[in-house]
């Protein structure tokens, strides 16, 4: 099964994961670090390392491009030859629920893929959304 690995700047990391689990239960092989005050790149590096050693596909999961989260993620994809890893930016919770799940019958480079689509869609403005047909409004009926 592949890694999911969230890093992300704060406790977001950690507090997606909560949301995660509310909606999910317990997923497996899925790790939140979060990169706090006072805590270094290299720190933030070694926690990832860490994490990732000894797994052959791993997914990571950052909130912003740039970042140093990111940034760390990105410097061990280039190090570490000899596993499949991807670095993916943007992070939010319909990302995330979608490589818990679809980890378990998607190819890796399709799920990269996936994934950068979800996170895309899950951006909705709700004006242009409530103006849609009435089919659409159903969205609203149950929650999550």
């Amino acid at each position: 099964m592949i890694q999911l690995v969230v890093v992300a700047h704060g406790e977001f990391a950690s507090g997606i994961l909560t949301s995660l689990r509310l909606i999910a239960g317990e997923v497996e092989k899925v790790v939140a670090i979060d990169f706090v005050e006072g805590m270094s790149a290299q720190e933030v590096k070694d926690r990832i390392k860490q994490t990732i050693s000894g797994e052959k596909q791993v997914l990571i999961l950052t909130d912003l491009v740039g970042g140093t989260p990111f940034k760390t993620s990105v410097e061990l994809v280039v190090e570490q030859g000899q596993q499949e890893i991807a670095v993916l930016s943007g992070l939010n919770l319909a990302m995330l629920l979608d490589a818990s799940f679809s980890r378990l019958t998607y190819e890796f480079e399709p799920l990269v893929q996936k994934l950068v689509a979800v996170a895309k869609e899950g951006v909705v403005d709700s004006i242009r959304l409530l103006a849609q047909d009435d089919e659409e409004d159903q969205l609203f009926e149950d929650g999550i």
